[in-house]
Parts: C-alpha cells; sequence; structure tokens
C-alpha cells in the first residue's frame, strides 16, 4: 500500500516543477525534454533589448554638438601652435645655414667655391682665383698682410656644399651659380682628360691645345708657363703648325725657360712653311726689323703678305698684329722700309 503512494506523490511532484518552469511536452523533441520556453521576465529583458533607442531631445543633440565643437577647436589650436613652432624652427635652421655658407664664400669670387681650397690665412677660396692672385702677389686678399703659397685642398667643405645646394638647404641665386659653375668644372675635366689622352697619344694638334691652357689658364687649368712651354715644344716636335709656331715665340722671348733665338726663328720658318699665319708674321717681322735674323725686304715682304692676305691655312694672328703686318707692308711698298 505505500508503494503506490510514494508513486503517487512523485508524479505530482513532476507535474509541479513543469508546471513552474513552463517546460513543454517532451514527445515533441523525441522525448528529450530540450525545448525550454522563456519565463516572462527573460522574455521581457530580450524585447527591452531589441526595441530601438528612444531619440535623443534637442537639449541633450545641442549638448553634444557643443562638446563635439570644442574638441575640434582645441584639435584645430594645437595644429596651428605646432605649424608655427615647426615654421620658426625652420627658419632658425635657414638662418644658420646660410650663416655656414657665407663661411664658404670665396672673397675673390664672392661664390660658393667649386674647387676650395685653404689658403695660408685660414680663408677658403676657389683655387683658380687664389692661384691667379698669388702669381702677383704675397699677400692675403683678405688680411692684406704677408701670406705664403701652400694651398690646401678640403673635399670635405666641396662635399658640403654640394649636399646644401642639392639638399635645397642653400638656394637662390648663389646655388645657382655654384650649380652652373660645378657643370662647368666637369665638363672642362672631361674636355681636359680626353685632350691629354689624345695628346699622350702623339696628336700635335692636341699638344698645342693643352699648351694654350697652361699659358692661358683655360679649361680648369692654372696658369703655367712652363707647362706651357713643354707641351708646345712637343706639338713643335710632332710638327703642328700652330705649335711650332707658339714655341719658336716661347724661344724668342724666354718663356717659361731659357731664350734661344736661334731655335727660336728655325721654328718659326719650320711653321711659316707649313701654313701658320702667324708664324709667316714673326718671319717676315723678323726680316723687317733685322731682330734675330739680317735685314732683308723682299723675304719680309713675301712672309708679311702671306700673313696679311690670308694665305696660309692655320690662322693665329691676332687683330694687332695683323694690323702691324700691314703697316710694314706698306713702309716696304714706299719703299722706306721704316714704321714711323
Amino acid at each position: 500500500g505505500q508503494e503506490p503512494c510514494r508513486r503517487a506523490a512523485l508524479a505530482r511532484r513532476r507535474r509541479q516543477f513543469r508546471t513552474e518552469r513552463n517546460v513543454g511536452p517532451t514527445h515533441a523533441h523525441g522525448g528529450c525534454g530540450a525545448h525550454v520556453v522563456m519565463a516572462p521576465a527573460a522574455a521581457r529583458a530580450r524585447e527591452a533589448a531589441e526595441a530601438p533607442a528612444p531619440a535623443p531631445s534637442v537639449e541633450d543633440a545641442a549638448a553634444g554638438w557643443a562638446a563635439v565643437t570644442e574638441l575640434i577647436d582645441a584639435r584645430m589650436q594645437e595644429a596651428i601652435l605646432h605649424h608655427r613652432y615647426c615654421a620658426e624652427l625652420a627658419n632658425q635652421m635657414r638662418e644658420s645655414i646660410k650663416d655656414v655658407a657665407a663661411e664658404y664664400v670665396c672673397p675673390l669670387t664672392l661664390e660658393l667655391p667649386v674647387d676650395p681650397v685653404m689658403a695660408k690665412d685660414g680663408r677658403i677660396y676657389e683655387r683658380s682665383h687664389i692661384l691667379a692672385w698669388l702669381s702677383r702677389n704675397a699677400t692675403s686678399p683678405v688680411t692684406r698682410e704677408p701670406m705664403g703659397t701652400e694651398l690646401t685642398p678640403v673635399p670635405i667643405i666641396r662635399n658640403s656644399i654640394e649636399k646644401l645646394v642639392s639638399s635645397g638647404a642653400i638656394e637662390g641665386d648663389i646655388a645657382e651659380a655654384w650649380q652652373k659653375a660645378s657643370a662647368k668644372k666637369r665638363a672642362d675635366e672631361m674636355l681636359v682628360k680626353e685632350t691629354r689622352a689624345k695628346a699622350e697619344g702623339g696628336e700635335g694638334d692636341a699638344m698645342y691645345l693643352l699648351g694654350a691652357w697652361y699659358q692661358l689658364g683655360m679649361n680648369g687649368l692654372a696658369v703655367d708657363k712652363a707647362q706651357a712651354r713643354a707641351w708646345y715644344e712637343r706639338s713643335a716636335a710632332a710638327r703642328d703648325p700652330r705649335g711650332l709656331a707658339t714655341f719658336g715665340c716661347f724661344l724668342l722671348d724666354g718663356i717659361g725657360g731659357p731664350q734661344d733665338n736661334v731655335f727660336g726663328i728655325m721654328n718659326l720658318a719650320q711653321a711659316a712653311e707649313l701654313g701658320s699665319d702667324y708664324g709667316a708674321y714673326i718671319l717676315g717681322h723678323a726680316f723687317f726689323s733685322g731682330d734675330g735674323l739680317p735685314k732683308d725686304p723682299v723675304r719680309a715682304r713675301y712672309w708679311l703678305k702671306k700673313a696679311v692676305d690670308g694665305e696660309c691655312e692655320f690662322k693665329l694672328l691676332f687683330h694687332d698684329d695683323r694690323s702691324a703686318a700691314e703697316q710694314m707692308l706698306e713702309a716696304l711698298e714706299s719703299g722706306g722700309g721704316v714704321i714711323s
């Protein structure tokens, strides 16, 4: 009698538990009892979460926009201050770079040197210009005090100038002038290198050109009369008419080495015979004046006429020399043989 009562009590408790938990019938899911229905409180919470948020009021929207605007203004002020700071810093850097560049400017050219050297006075100069200065003076161009001729190359300054100009740190006319001068220097170096190679290969014309460049200080070469004479001599040995004529003049005047009138006249005579108008002019002048050769009006007229009439193939005669040759011819034609 107790067992049926116990079973009935368990059945009542199961029904009560199902009612409280709202558990659906188990047969709908194969008898597993897994289909659970949410309690009313949980359902209401879910509906509240899924429901759209209420629209903010006008006052709330205005307050939010004011806060955003204030934040934007603050950020803009920070950006403006930062920009001003950067601009001021950049300006200070530019001024500092200008001060540095001013220390590099050559006192003779008032430009940035392409081939900077330091002289004994501690100043930076363009090599070619300080060499020209020292060939005429024994003092510093800046202090005017006695100064030696020793020059020290400073490639580190050359590299610094190049970096400052290429980066735009140094700009304006002074930078443009340096760029042009630097490009010309590279072109001159290439030309001299190519010409020297030809001269070393035996070309008399190239030898003559090197002599002329050393004589006049052209294409980046410093004036060097001894070097000029040496190249003219090599050109003369190669039977170049211009080399013969110029070497002959160097011998007559003792330029870049000892004077030798006899050998000078010999070179000039060969130059004239090979078609050098300058050789013909100097030879005619020698026969006209008796300077180095006996006076001979006939030979003087012959060579001077060749120089003036343009019969010579290799022309080096300057305007003043041509005028002098014409005057000598007029004197010879008049029979006087003397220029007043």
